[in-house]
């Protein structure tokens, strides 16, 4: 049903019974079993992970330090402004607070079900490289290989599909005490930096400011000339956004968690502050242990390795003299890739269930277990940690390398268009008539113009990532960095020619709606009571 401007009475935002399952059978729905330590922890996880801990090895040899820090500081900034728009969105509709129903209602359907499939594609297709990146960090201590690669693969695949599996409770539980571990490892690094560069190691090196003088603050990147260092810059924006993906994972737990409506703005916001903050502090800190010339750092980038060995925190330690930190910090990069691994399979599940309530996948894939875990679709996203068998062998590293550039700019995109619904949800207040400063509900800062500038960027970002294949243009390199954006607009066009519906959903006829959630009734806190105060 949907809110009409009227001239005979103010509008009113009607109040319907929270049912995110309604067109399911009523025995496949999702039961609140995570809790909200386990949904902050996560949200947070999701971002500090091997996207960084080892993606910004060849962002550090490829823009220079103080090149590498704006990258991340800037998409960080992106980062936030995309949290805040969403966290609006999901305080506003509450338990139905999804990225699926924000893209029905405010946008329109074929943007819906192209999110859908977008979204969940990019993660399903990011397990195996994790899985394989597993691999490659088990072989920094068993580089006589005595377990083999595809064991290692089977067994991890086997992990963690049995953590999302069991009970979403058990997945939260699992996740709480991995990032746990990863913090513990940020900070650690954090502080051994900081300790190292100011002397003290077992070498008594100080080096201060040291690698920002020399090799310089910023690298040329493909020329000499002076737009080479911008070059820098915005190429690695890839590599930083890929990892910060992962930080919006809590707009898909609303069905799992209580509360949701008042547990999501602060848990985004919060998330969203310590996400720049980890990866800024962090990544400056190692920029003071690290040169961009570093031969440990550019063998490993050069020669492709997923492990270790590329990560500019092992350099870091290994520069320092300490034998024993290097492991540890494996170890953790280790843990990080199993938290991702996670994470892979559980944020496809969940778009898959909320995208059968509007049809855009089989409904097999919704089946519940007892315990409301959709378990034949967490078996079918875990079978594509599988793929990783493809990187045993050298010959796939084309199609692998194919993969990951599909998943950061589908990442973009997705990020984009939950901008775009924000400013869609925000201009659909204004066209029917409501006062969003009434609303008692969390309302994102410097809207409409974060949104916009979020947007904006992203776009940008998308359109111009694959620019080093026009320099000089290589047919191969386009496709693989554009392979993403063609799929997009093939789900996006083929829905809309399939359902034969072209036009995007009025701004007057936006269903404005106002879930109110079992946590509500049962507070006296009534969302009628709430958007009362709007006509008093």
């Amino acid at each position: 049903m949907h809110t009409e401007k009227s001239q005979e009475k103010p509008p009113q935002i009607e109040i319907v019974a929270s049912d995110c399952s309604s067109d399911t059978p009523r025995d496949n729905v999702l039961q609140k079993r995570l809790k909200p330590r386990h949904v902050n922890l996560i949200a947070l996880g999701g971002s500090l992970g091997v996207g960084l801990l080892i993606g910004s090895g060849g962002a550090l040899s490829i823009a220079g330090p103080v090149g590498m820090l704006i990258s991340y500081a800037l998409m960080g900034l992106i980062t936030m402004c995309t949290i805040f728009s969403l966290a609006e969105m999901c305080a506003y509709l509450g338990s139905e607070g999804n990225f699926i129903e924000i893209m029905a209602r405010y946008v329109d359907r074929s943007t819906a079900f192209a999110f859908t499939w977008s979204n969940a594609l990019s993660f399903s297709l990011t397990l195996p490289s994790e899985i394989s990146s597993i691999c490659l960090l088990i072989g920094f201590w068993d580089t006589e290989k005595k377990l083999p690669d595809y064991a290692i693969v089977l067994i991890f695949t086997f992990i963690v599909i049995l953590v999302n599996i069991v009970d979403v409770g058990a997945y939260g539980e699992v996740e709480f005490w991995v990032t746990m571990i990863k913090l513990i490892l940020f900070i650690g690094c954090i502080l051994f930096c900081l300790i190292a560069t100011s002397g003290g190691n077992p070498l008594h090196k100080t080096t201060g400011f040291q690698y920002w003088r020399d090799p310089g603050p910023f690298v040329n990147y493909l020329t000499d000339k002076p737009v080479g260092k911008f070059l820098g810059v915005w190429r690695v924006l890839v590599n930083a956004g890929f990892g910060y993906q992962g930080s919006e994972t809590i707009g898909l737990a609303s069905g799992e968690v209580r509360n949701f409506r008042r547990l999501a703005p602060t848990i985004m916001k919060s998330v969203a502050i310590r996400v720049l903050t980890f990866n800024v502090v962090s990544l400056f800190m190692v920029s003071l242990m690290v040169a961009s010339n570093d031969s440990k750092l550019l063998n490993a980038v050069n020669s492709g390795a997923g492990n270790g060995a590329q990560s500019p925190f092992v350099i870091a330690v290994e520069n320092a003299g300490v034998k024993v930190l290097p492991s540890i910090i494996n170890g953790g990069i280790l843990v990080a890739a199993f938290s991702a691994a996670n994470t892979q399979i559980y944020i496809p599940s969940r778009t898959y269930f909320y995208g059968a309530k509007y049809g855009f996948c089989p409904k097999w894939l919704v089946k519940t277990n007892k315990n409301g875990v959709p378990y034949y679709s967490v078996l079918f996203n875990g079978a594509f940690g599988l793929l990783a068998l493809l990187t045993l062998n050298n010959t796939a590293a084309q199609v692998f390398n194919w993969l990951m550039n599909l998943v950061t700019e589908f990442g973009f995109i997705c990020w984009a268009l939950i901008n775009y619904a924000f400013l869609r949800y925000y201009f659909g207040l204004q066209k029917q008539g409501l006062d969003r400063n009434a609303l008692s509900i969390y309302k994102s800062p410097l809207q409409p113009y974060s949104a916009i500038f979020a947007c904006f960027m992203l776009v940008l970002v998308a359109i111009t990532q694959g620019f080093t294949a026009f320099i000089p243009w290589d047919t191969q390199n386009f496709f693989a960095a554009y392979i993403s954006l063609i799929l997009y607009f093939m789900l996006w066009v083929g829905y809309k020619l399939w359902t034969r519906d072209f036009r995007e959903i009025p701004l007057s006829l936006i269903d404005l709606s106002c879930p109110e959630d079992e946590e509500d009734i049962e507070a006296g806190n009534t969302v009628t009571k709430v958007m009362d105060k709007i006509f008093a």
